[in-house]
């Protein structure tokens, strides 16, 4: 019995849990909100909520997702910080300036964060068993972190309803946070009133439905196979470690540095994986190889899906459909060419 406690009482491996945070936050995105909020369900599931905060140091807008329960008119969640070390940045940003907007699976809803303590902090810890998903036994995943875990609670607004209707565009996740009273100004340069979204469904964004169903086949796999996370961390992760090769070289708005272009390209070109897949499946290469190689291509196909794609000699990105083929370069400056990357600093 203590060998299956210690076990569930693990904590997540921290690559693992920012990669999740990273796919929640894009899958998000792409949907234009329509995946990646639920309400809260007793007995079934935690609720899923997007927060809005306001960088404590750089004054940016920064969006995380994370889960809650509802008390009454309040919402509570846990700055658990994945039960890693240190408090979330939501969190530090939020003691800074506790006034926000949150978006919820039914609408936008201004709040006013706070620590719950004392009494009420015991009456809201034990509530958390309620809503299966924070982990088996919140109670030991809690011990890993050197310091309590503040339970933290948002109380509505006064006048939270002409707070929502000014903050519809939070709920619909066009990542516009419009202003009201204490809540995080739009963005500069946004044209308020002027009835147009910033996210525009194409078909690219299409390509993150299989993205994600690799993954998660990938996942079946090692769990099937035995081979625990490693192979998924590795070949989710390796295809963007060109990156590191452009480092403190200079460059324009939605352009690579030139040095990390070539291996970057070799890393997101799908000839690879499909080789290493095709291998696999014919028992020539270890079952590792094999679920790797689905990893990699999950990440490949999800890239696409966000306009993460092939790039040209110069930097900037290829047209999606002549992927592997020569393609002149393109400076152009189309927003559907750039990464969809505005929520990645959450």
């Amino acid at each position: 019995m203590t060998a299956v406690r210690e076990r569930t009482a693990q904590t997540p491996p921290r690559g693992l849990v920012r990669t999740f945070w990273l796919l929640h936050r894009a899958a998000h995105r792409v949907t234009g909100g329509r995946f990646g909020l639920q309400q809260p369900s007793s007995g079934a599931r935690f609720g899923m909520m997007r927060l809005t905060t306001v960088g404590r140091r750089s004054g940016k807008r920064r969006v995380a997702i994370i889960g809650y329960y509802e008390d009454g008119p309040n919402l509570v969640t846990l700055a658990m910080n994945g039960w890693g070390r240190g408090a979330p940045a939501w969190w530090l940003n939020l003691q800074a300036n506790p006034d926000t907007t949150v978006a919820l699976a039914n609408g936008p809803r201004a709040v006013r964060a706070r620590a719950a303590e004392g009494a009420e902090r015991d009456r809201l810890w034990a509530r958390f068993g309620e809503f299966p998903g924070w982990g088996d036994d919140i109670d030991a995943l809690a011990s890993h972190r050197p310091t309590e875990t503040t339970v933290v609670v948002f109380e509505p607004q006064p006048g939270e309803d002409s707070g929502r209707a000014q903050g519809s565009a939070v709920a619909h996740g066009d990542g516009t946070a419009r202003q009201h009273a204490g809540a995080p100004a739009a963005p500069a340069g946004r044209a308020e009133g002027n009835g147009r979204s910033r996210f525009q469904l194409r078909l690219r964004h299409l390509l993150v439905v299989p993205g994600l169903a690799i993954a998660f086949h990938a996942s079946g796999q090692a769990a099937q196979l035995g081979l625990g996370i490693v192979p998924l961390l590795a070949f989710g992760i390796a295809p963007d470690l060109p990156r590191l090769l452009g480092l403190g070289q200079a460059r324009k708005p939605g352009q690579m540095p030139r040095r990390a272009v070539p291996a970057f390209n070799l890393m997101h070109h799908p000839l690879p994986p499909l080789a290493l897949f095709a291998l696999g499946a014919a028992g020539v290469v270890p079952p590792t190889l094999y679920v790797g190689a689905l990893a990699w291509l999950g990440h490949i196909v999800l890239g696409l899906g966000v306009g993460d794609r092939l790039r040209s000699r110069d930097g900037f990105t290829r047209p999606l459909w002549p992927i592997g083929r020569p393609a002149a370069p393109s400076v152009s400056s189309d927003p559907a060419g750039a990464p969809a990357s505005s929520e990645s600093a959450a």
